[in-house]
Parts: structure tokens; sequence; C-alpha cells
């Protein structure tokens, strides 16, 4: 034994090897804590006695589970973006030798709106102003716009210290979640064979889901045959007026009027009464006696039922809600956001 041990410790080759087992059992403590933080003491529930956490979120809930990636890696991007802005403000106002708090406010006065300006945020915004006459609005009106030229000065002076110090995020993508979404030969924009299928939960007295509809159109335009867009039904229970109007809707399949009364029917959201639901219609073209029928065929609210319960399978508690290539994007969104999107799906 003895013998042998003096042999491996005069081997070069030996030493070698040891000085590799002292480093792996050092790395493997400094390592255990921050394994044991990540995978054994990480956020869960216990229900019974039993825990669950993110992982079963995952396999339960994929939407839920997609909903949090959003918002955890939007929450990170918001904090280093206000962390990134207070740091550039710093280095400007060290060139300057002047506050932090000066660097947007310095030398900046903004200007008395015209009449004509006061005027028209006035009728653009009647009614949101509760029935008050011009005079009375004007002071809250001259408010508004001065800080809307606040707003913009801002955007510029951050827009120039931006291009001096270039900001860069680099922020850990989330896991792309999909999940499998039927479109059952609903309404649908688009070839069949194109890579990229959109599936669209909406609600026509939705105000997100109008304010959406201009989105959607730019996408289409520019994407043209890349994308099939599918439209299915969602009219949410608190909007008394929205279950009619999508009845309505899809009475006018048949007669090919569909998406013309879907544009007209988010271009009226505020206003879906039946009767401008039937005018709707009727200016379309749909034939009256065909379309009175078919309002009144307990299918057609069917139909509409069963999108609604296949959207809440998968997740859906809102509107608008979409899913592209089974990826879930919520809410009346920027182009940008869907857009990219859309741009790595078409790199696959």
């Amino acid at each position: 034994m003895e013998t042998n041990f003096k042999n491996w410790s005069e081997n070069p080759l030996s030493r070698i090897t040891l000085g590799i087992l002292v480093v792996l059992i050092l790395l493997l403590g400094l390592s255990l804590p921050s394994f044991y933080r990540e995978y054994i003491k990480q956020d869960a529930v216990y229900i019974g006695g039993k825990k669950y956490d993110l992982r079963d979120v995952k396999d339960t809930s994929p939407i839920a589970f997609s909903k949090f990636q959003t918002e955890y890696k939007n929450l990170i991007k918001n904090t280093l973006g206000e962390f990134a802005q207070d740091k550039l403000f710093e280095l400007v106002a060290k060139e300057k030798n002047i506050q932090p708090s000066e660097v947007v406010t310095q030398g900046f006065v903004a200007h008395e709106p015209t009449d004509d300006e006061i005027e028209e945020v006035y009728n653009n915004n009647k009614a949101q102003l509760g029935g008050m006459s011009l005079q009375q609005a004007r002071d809250k009106i001259v408010g508004f716009l001065k800080s809307q030229q606040e707003q913009e000065h801002s955007r510029n002076v951050y827009r120039e210290i931006v291009t001096k110090y270039p900001v860069e995020f680099a922020i850990k993508e989330p896991e792309v979640i999909r999940v499998s979404i039927e479109t059952k030969n609903n309404p649908n924009i688009g070839s069949e064979s194109a890579k990229i299928t959109i599936v669209e939960f909406s609600d026509f007295e939705c105000p997100f889901c109008k304010r959406s509809q201009d989105v959607n159109r730019k996408l289409r335009e520019k994407y043209k045959d890349q994308i099939r867009w599918v439209f299915r039904d969602f009219p949410l229970p608190f909007h008394p007026d929205a279950m009619y109007a999508h009845i309505a809707a899809n009475c006018s399949i048949k007669e090919g009027k569909y998406w013309e009364v879907f544009n007209q029917l988010f271009e009226n959201s505020g206003n879906l009464s039946k009767s401008n639901v039937d005018a709707i219609v009727a200016k379309a073209g749909v034939n009256g006696s065909t379309y009175n029928s078919c309002v009144n065929d307990p299918n057609v609210k069917a139909e509409i039922e069963a999108d609604i319960k296949d959207g809440q399978k998968v997740g859906v508690s809102g509107t608008p809600a979409f899913f592209i290539n089974g990826i879930f994007v919520s809410g009346a969104l920027p182009f940008e956001n869907f857009d990219e999107i859309i741009q790595n799906e078409l790199k696959n």
C-alpha cells in the first residue's frame, strides 16, 4: 500500500487528477446552496399538504404560465429601464453640472395652447367632460395640452441622451408556450396553407377589441397570404348587446357579407342596440327574411357559446385574446408586439 501511494503521489497525472477533484468539490460546495434555493426552496403553494409550483401551473394551465412569464419579463424590463434612465440623467447632470432632476426641465417652458387646439380637444372629448361647457373645461384642457408638451419634450430629451449613451437590454426571453387551438371553420381571411395562423377571440362591444382592429388590419396588409386570420366569438357576459351583435354577424356569413358587417359592428361598438345592429345588417344587403329566421335559430347562439367554451378551456378570460401559431397574446397591444412574434415564426 505504501509503495502504491508513493508511486501515485509521484505521478504528475495523479496530482492533476487530485487538483481537479479538489476544484470540483469546491464548486459543488458553492453551487449546492444556489441549487437548493432554485429548485428545492422555490415559490410554491401547499394544498392539503401537497406541494405545487410553477411547473405544475405550466402543465395544467399554460396560458396562466405564459401570462406570468410575459408580466415577469415586462417587470424586469421596466425596472431596468427606470434604473437606466436614472443613471443616464446622472451622467448628463454631471456633464452639465446640474441636478439630475433638471436634465429634462432645464430650459423648457410650455407654450400657451391656441384657441383652435383647445376647441379641438373639447370637441373630441365632450363625452368624457361630463357636459361641461368649453369655458368651464378650458383650464382643464389647457393643463392637459401643456402636460402633453412636457411629455413630448421629455421623450425628445431622452432620445438625444440614448443616442450618446446607447441603452441595450439583455433580458432572457421566456420559454415559448404553445396551445392547441381549433379553428372549427370559423370566419377567416387568408390561405389555409399560410405559415402563420392567428386565432382572435373578440367581442364587438369591447372597446379594447375595437382599438385592436387597426393593428390587426396593418398586420394583414403587411403579411398578406403569409397569415391566416381566424375570428372566434367571445361576447363577454357584462356587455348586454354583445351576444345579439355576434348572432347578427354570424347570420351574414351565408350571403358573403360577414366582414362588411364585422367592420361596421366594430365601428359602432359603443352603440350596438338591437335596432342599430339590424340597421347595419340591412345596409350591408343581407336578405331580411333570411336574417330574421337566422337570428332566432338556437343553433347560431349555440355555435357562439361553443366558441366561448373553447376559449375558456385554454384560459381566455378577457378580450381581445390572440393565439399566433398557438402562442398566446393578451390585449390590444401595439403592432410591434405582434410583429416580433410573427417575424420569429416565419424564421422557424
